[in-house]
């Protein structure tokens, strides 16, 4: 059963019309593009074609994970952290290697920084030990960490108060 939008107070249709921001036109769903803002301000239109090549192109790292290299495990502040994925070997042959980054990580008890794509972003992640399984947990970028600025209360607003009673 389809559910529409209506308007609640006379369950009228509620319909989403494409207008043309610049000459306030409607614009028919043929003549829709996508586009993006280029840093000199000019509107980069892209055809369905500019977009159908765009996706064929695969990332670089689209089938693999690098391991840029070797920190202590508590150098990586537990905010940065974001999605947490397991690893296993994709095949017999990778076991043995597999092991081996497993071992190395657990005895020098580091973690290993990495590139990795998922879908079509790639990110930074960090490769850690957890039990006997490699997870992988990708970085969030700094600007896309909230601030704390201003959460917690003043120092001075949590001081302990004198007690009034005398040898208390």
């Amino acid at each position: 059963m389809p559910l529409h939008q209506v308007h609640a107070a006379d369950g009228g249709r509620i319909r989403q019309k494409r207008v043309c921001e610049l000459d306030g036109a409607d614009v028919p769903f043929d003549d829709v593009a996508r586009g993006y803002e280029a840093p000199n301000g000019r509107t980069v239109v892209l055809t369905h074609a500019d977009l159908a090549d765009l996706a064929d192109l695969p990332l670089s790292s689209s089938r693999e994970i690098t391991v840029l290299g070797f920190l202590d495990a508590d150098r990586v502040a537990p905010v940065n952290y974001d999605k947490a994925y397991y690893l296993g070997p994709s095949n017999p042959a990778a076991a043995r290697p597999y092991a081996l980054l497993r071992q190395a990580m657990l005895e020098a008890d580091q973690v290993a920084v990495a590139r990795v794509a998922i879908r079509t972003r790639e990110s930074l992640a960090v490769l850690r030990v957890r039990e006997d399984v490699i997870a992988l947990q990708t970085l969030l970028w700094p600007d896309e960490i909230r601030s704390d600025a201003g959460i917690a209360p003043k120092a001075s607003s949590c001081a302990p108060r004198r007690s009034r009673w005398p040898g208390t």
